[in-house]
C-alpha cells in the first residue's frame, strides 16, 4: 500500500474519532439538559400543589 494512502486512512480515522466524540458529547449534554428541565418542572408543579407555609 502506498504511504499516501495510509496517511489518508489515518487522517480519516483520527478525524472520524474526533467527530464521533463531539457528536456523542452533544447528545449527552442535550439529554442532561432535558432531564434537568423535567426535574425542575416536576419541582415547580409540586411547589404549586403544596399549601403555603404559615
Amino acid at each position: 500500500m502506498e504511504p499516501r494512502a495510509l496517511k489518508l486512512i489515518e487522517l480519516g480515522v483520527v478525524f472520524g474519532g474526533v467527530l464521533l466524540f463531539a457528536v456523542w458529547q452533544l447528545v449527552s449534554v442535550r439529554r442532561e439538559l432535558r432531564r434537568d428541565r423535567e426535574k425542575q418542572a416536576a419541582r415547580d408543579a409540586a411547589a404549586r400543589d403544596r399549601p403555603p407555609a404559615e
